[in-house]
C-alpha cells in the first residue's frame, strides 16, 4: 500500500510538472507572436517612413522574397534598388495602415505569418517567413500579392 501511495505521489509530481512547462510553453508562443506582430507592424512603418536601413535590418542574410511589382524573386543584395524604385520617399505623416492577421505558426525558430495589409483603398496579401537567430527575429522571405 505505500508503494502505491509513493507511486501516485510520483505521478501527481509529474503530471503537475507537465501541465506547467505545457502552460509556460504556450505563454512564451503567445508572447513569440505577440513579438512577431509587432515586428510586422515595424516593418510596414519603415516602408511608410522609407527608412531603407530599417527594412534591411530586418531581412535575414539568406532574404529571398518575391514583391507583386518585380517579375522574378529577389535576395537581400538587391533589395536596395527595389527599395530605392517603389519607397524612394515617405508617405504623409497622416497615412494610416492597417494590418490584417489571417494567420501565424510558430514552430521552434521559424515562423510564418499571413496578413493583409490595407493602405488608403487597396489590399495587398503578404506572406512573410522570419526565422530567429540569436534571440532576433529577422524576415527569411516574403512574398505579397495585390488584390
Amino acid at each position: 500500500m505505500k508503494e502505491f501511495k509513493k507511486l501516485n505521489i510520483i505521478i501527481s509530481i509529474l503530471f503537475i510538472g507537465l501541465s506547467l512547462s505545457c502552460s509556460d510553453k504556450s505563454q512564451t508562443n503567445e508572447n513569440q507572436e505577440n513579438i512577431l506582430w509587432n515586428l510586422e507592424e515595424e516593418y510596414i512603418k519603415a516602408h511608410k517612413d522609407a527608412d531603407h536601413s530599417k527594412i534591411l535590418s530586418m531581412w535575414d542574410e539568406n532574404f529571398l522574397g518575391w514583391p507583386s511589382r518585380l517579375e522574378n524573386s529577389a535576395q537581400k543584395n538587391s533589395g536596395s534598388e527595389y527599395l530605392e524604385k517603389y519607397f524612394s520617399k515617405p508617405m504623409s505623416t497622416d497615412t494610416k495602415f492597417r494590418i490584417e492577421k489571417q494567420g501565424i505558426h510558430i514552430e521552434n525558430n521559424i515562423a510564418i505569418l499571413h496578413y493583409r495589409f490595407l493602405l488608403f483603398e487597396s489590399s495587398t496579401r503578404i506572406t512573410h517567413t522570419w526565422i530567429k537567430r540569436e534571440n532576433k527575429w529577422y524576415i527569411l522571405g516574403g512574398m505579397d500579392w495585390n488584390e
